[in-house]
């Protein structure tokens, strides 16, 4: 993928989120969607940034996406990962074989924002969940994600 594709697929995504940053008066929100994965010796799933992601200061607005950009999410789970001024020492640095670094960062630590059902012109009745089963309903829809993901490398 060229960087203009990635560009564009990007633009594309963010076009979901826009009336929330926008509600918000976060126009200028940093959107980086990312591949939610399960890094070697790891129990749960992580995303990673690169160092010039994580230095501009700033909260970072995410969603999970394949490699290809394309979401992975059919609620279109939007994340925040708040800036971290400590990052560079709490983010364990992870080397990729061409040599690039970036920081690892558990999944745990990214706040929901909303999603489609959240979003929606017509709001059902609230139903008030508790938060540690929202957490567990979080932790099983990355399971099935990265189940989801082996399954697709075991077929090709």
């Amino acid at each position: 993928m060229t960087p203009q594709e990635r560009k564009t697929k990007v633009l594309e995504l963010r076009k979901e989120h826009e009336n929330y940053f926008q509600k918000e008066g976060n126009i200028n929100a940093l959107y980086i969607p990312k591949m939610a994965y399960r890094p070697s010796g790891k129990d749960e799933l992580h995303v990673s940034f690169f160092p010039s992601e994580l230095q501009k200061n700033k909260d970072i607005f995410t969603e999970f996406v394949s490699i290809e950009y394309d979401s992975e999410d059919p609620k279109r789970t939007l994340y925040l990962l708040e800036h971290n001024p400590t990052w560079d020492q709490e983010y364990e640095i992870v080397t990729s074989s061409s040599g690039f670094e970036r920081h690892i960062v558990p999944v745990s630590n990214l706040k929901v924002i909303n999603d489609i059902t959240d979003r929606s012109k017509v709001k059902e009745a609230v139903s008030l969940t508790n938060p540690d089963e929202r957490d567990i309903v979080d932790v099983l829809k990355g399971i099935e994600r990265a189940l989801l993901s082996i399954n697709q490398k075991l077929s090709k």
